[in-house]
Order: structure tokens, then C-alpha cells, then sequence
């Protein structure tokens, strides 16, 4: 018997699956069962849901000193549609990006524009932005129509909550458009990673010493094989001491 390990990471964050797969000399009775197993697994992976997707792009490009905005209007500024404040919100990035540009700092974000949400149907927007350590009058200054509400990333103990609270209006109200992305980002944000490979049956899973946890349920298990997975946030780089490797993220019985 052999197993099939799928591991995705985006900056800090691992999401590592485990799962047993036949061999050739694996029995219709053993192919059956273990496709159970496999479907389990796909489904593990296959983050279908936006929020999940969000979360591996907001772990993939955004850390602990980054920043959470909520930017509101006041009632003389409230834009008629919320195609109206998509441009206020275009336009308010734009003098950000220029005025980071002649300071030579970057600017990544991810912004969405809620109208029909617990707020009352009051249009507002949600950003996560890349922090340079001066950041609220900064911001103050070039959104004029409202409130500029300022937390740091890392308050939302891991990105799972972050990207289900920001993703909320399009799971409980519907997407205005079917298929469309229910946020926008900024070009050239990095990518999850993904890799797949082969490995021995006696393989757990286990997270590297100091890493901290944020999910791992119970094995799936029929009599043919098992189904693990674990998320998890890597600890922080330490300079390693020359000819040691890191801690690999995996254990063998």
C-alpha cells in the first residue's frame, strides 16, 4: 500500500493532505474503498468555496504587520450606486499607489464593496493592504467621504476568519454576476504553491516543532487505507546554522 501526500502552502500557511491509493496489486474490493478514500481527499483540496481561495491569497502575499481598512462614507459623500463608489474606490488606490510609489514602497491589496450586508445596505468597502509602518493619516488623507477604520492583520488570529468575513455578502446574499470574483486584487500577487508526491505507507502527518495548528480532524478510515489532513501556520524563519535542514513538516511511525 502506498500513499499520495498533496501539500499546499501560501506564505506561513500549510495545508497538508494524506491519503492512501491502491497498487497494481490492489484487489476491485481495495480500488473501491480506497476511491472513497481518494474522493475525501479531493474534496480536501479542491477549494471550491471563494472564501477558501481568498484565504490562500490573503496567506500567500499579506503577514502580521499588514493592515485590515474599512473605509466609509459620511452622508454628504454616500455615492448614489455602488458603481459609483467602485470608481471612488479605484480612485482612492491609485493616489495610494502614487503617493507609496515616490517613496519607493509597494502597494498590494484585496478590496471588496459591500452594499447589502448587516450593515443596513450602506455601501463601504473592506481592504487588506500591505502596512508600512505609517499608514493611518496616510490613508486619512486621501479618503476624504468617510471613516478610516485601521486594524492590524494579525488580530484576526490566522486567515480562514479574515476571508469568510470578507467574502460574507457573496455567500449570504449571491454574487450580482454568476462566476465572477467577489474581490478584486492588485496584479502581480503571489500564488499558493502546491505539490503532490508519492510516499510510504508508514507516513503521518505532523506540523514542524513551534508551528501553530489551526485544524486537524480526526483520519477518515475504512479497512483498506485512511484520509488525513492538517492546516497549520509555519513558525517563523530562524537563521538555520549551515549543513542542518528544516524541519520537514512530516512524521514516520
Amino acid at each position: 500500500m502506498a500513499k499520495r501526500l498533496k501539500i499546499t502552502t501560501a506564505g506561513r500557511l500549510v495545508i497538508a493532505v494524506l491519503y492512501s491509493t491502491p497498487t497494481p496489486r490492489s484487489t476491485p474490493e481495495e480500488r473501491g474503498a480506497l476511491r472513497e478514500i481518494s474522493s475525501a481527499a479531493q474534496m480536501a483540496l479542491n477549494n471550491r468555496r471563494a472564501w477558501q481561495k481568498l484565504e490562500l491569497l490573503l496567506a500567500a502575499n499579506f503577514s502580521r504587520r499588514d493592515l485590515v481598512v474599512e473605509l466609509t462614507y459620511d452622508d454628504p459623500h454616500l455615492p448614489p450606486s455602488k458603481a459609483d463608489a467602485i470608481k471612488l474606490i479605484r480612485k482612492f488606490l491609485s493616489w495610494l499607489r502614487a503617493h507609496r510609489k515616490a517613496r519607493g514602497q509597494e502597494l498590494r491589496y484585496v478590496y471588496v464593496t459591500e452594499q447589502l450586508s448587516a450593515e443596513g445596505g450602506r455601501l463601504h468597502h473592506h481592504l487588506v493592504i500591505n502596512g508600512t509602518g505609517a499608514d493611518l493619516e496616510v490613508l486619512k488623507s486621501l479618503w476624504p467621504y468617510g471613516n478610516v477604520k485601521i486594524e492590524q492583520l494579525d488580530d484576526w488570529q490566522g486567515y480562514e476568519a479574515l476571508a469568510k468575513y470578507l467574502t460574507k455578502e457573496a455567500r449570504e446574499v449571491g454574487r450580482p454576476e454568476p462566476g465572477k470574483k467577489c474581490w478584486v486584487s492588485s496584479l502581480g500577487l503571489k500564488k499558493p504553491v502546491a505539490e503532490s508526491e508519492m510516499v510510504k505507507d508508514s507516513l503521518t502527518l505532523a506540523a514542524p516543532p513551534g508551528a501553530i495548528i489551526l485544524s486537524a480532524p480526526p483520519p477518515v478510515r475504512n479497512q483498506y487505507g485512511e484520509f488525513a489532513t492538517i492546516k497549520y501556520i509555519k513558525p517563523k524563519p530562524r537563521k538555520e546554522r549551515k549543513g542542518t535542514r528544516p524541519p520537514s513538516g512530516r512524521r514516520r511511525k
